[in-house]
């Protein structure tokens, strides 16, 4: 399950379940539509519900072509998660999203996710 959502500029995108091939159907035209009025990095805050497990293999698939094919277009990127996820999301980020800056937030820090996602404040958030 793919929840996504604009609020000027930014995509808010919720994500639990295993995500499949079709919840990329509803996130490609937001984000190509988002990305054609900023002419630049669309900066993202994806929040991993605690039943998120991942893609299944046509989703990992879609993923993998438009991550390619927008590589250019990603702007920072905070990840909200419990802590489980901080270290696989961090990694996975360099292959995903390889020129966009990647920060994982604990669940209570939304506020400061959305703040270094949209002002890319250092230090903010890093998790090592």
């Amino acid at each position: 399950m793919l929840e996504t959502e604009e609020e000027t500029g930014l995509i808010r995108v919720k994500a639990g379940g295993t995500l499949e091939s079709s919840d990329y159907d509803r996130f490609v035209p937001l984000f190509e539509r988002i990305a054609a009025q900023e002419q630049g990095a669309v900066p993202m805050v994806i929040e991993l519900g605690p039943d998120f497990l991942g893609w299944d293999l046509g989703g990992i698939w879609r993923d993998l072509r438009f991550d390619v094919k927008h590589k250019d277009q990603f702007g920072r990127i905070a990840i909200i998660g419990t802590r489980d996820w901080h270290g696989w999301a961090t990694k996975l980020s360099d292959v995903l999203f390889p020129p966009a800056e990647m920060r994982c937030f604990d669940p209570d820090a939304g506020g400061r996710a959305e703040r270094w996602a949209r002002t890319g404040a250092k230090g903010e958030g890093k998790i090592e």
